[in-house]
């Protein structure tokens, strides 16, 4: 069966996250990154729904349980569950930094690109990547890294 059809799975359109306020977080949410409801809210739910700038939604939902969003992988490191990709990844990294998010420094990936973690107000642990070979010329490229990791090629 899956041979017939390829590849069947085209995108990930949902993303859920576990928070203690799903209200709150949200706001959190929109003042760091910018995020619209996708629905109006529905406290019946328990959850906020979010849209990314690109459609998929991030669900916010109530749990009174583990706050469990990142786990250990085999060699020790405390790993996210999702990255995000961004665009002008230094203006938003400034941005959270000036809103006080708990951050990573920002690392150079190579051909992966430019990225770092954040954690959000619950604690979860996600990270954030620009591709930056794809969507900057060489010589932009070449520019934000010398700004950014103090590199001369």
């Amino acid at each position: 069966m899956a041979g017939m059809l390829g590849n069947a799975l085209k995108a990930v359109c949902s993303n859920y996250v576990p928070v203690r306020n799903p209200l709150k977080s949200a706001e959190w949410w929109q003042r760091n990154f910018g995020l619209e409801y996708a629905v109006p809210y529905n406290a019946a739910e328990a959850q906020v729904i979010l849209k990314l700038s690109d459609g998929q939604w991030l669900h916010l939902v109530q749990t009174d349980g583990p706050i469990d969003n990142q786990f250990p992988s085999k060699t020790g490191y405390e790993m996210f569950r999702l990255t995000f990709e961004v665009r002008q990844i230094e203006m938003l990294y400034d941005h959270l930094r000036a809103n006080g998010v708990q951050t990573a420094e920002l690392k150079d990936r190579d051909s992966c690109g430019i990225n770092f973690v954040f954690y959000d107000s619950d604690g979860n642990k996600f990270d954030v990547n620009e591709c930056v070979n794809v969507h900057r010329t060489p010589e932009e490229v070449e520019r934000l890294k010398g700004n950014l990791f103090g590199l001369v090629r």
